[in-house]
């Protein structure tokens, strides 16, 4: 893991079509997930999912992959 922060854009360019675990998220006042430091990336959510048990504190869940029209994530 790398202590880099980045900002949300520049997390969406570096790890394209991947599901990321964000610690040390910086957060808007609507709860827009504004910038954070990438833990785990994968192209598998299970894999985020497992990763979990690892980190405490704030965390977030975030994928760069595309959702297509008429689906809804549910976490």
């Amino acid at each position: 893991m790398s202590n880099e922060r980045l900002a949300i854009q520049e997390i969406e360019q570096k790890y394209p079509d991947e599901w990321l675990l964000i610690v040390d998220c910086e957060i808007s006042e609507n709860t827009e997930l504004l910038s954070g430091v990438v833990a785990v990336h994968s192209k598998s959510r299970e894999d985020i999912h497992d990763a979990l048990v690892n980190y405490k504190g704030q965390v977030a869940i975030y994928s760069t992959r595309e959702i297509p029209e008429n689906v809804e994530y549910i976490l």
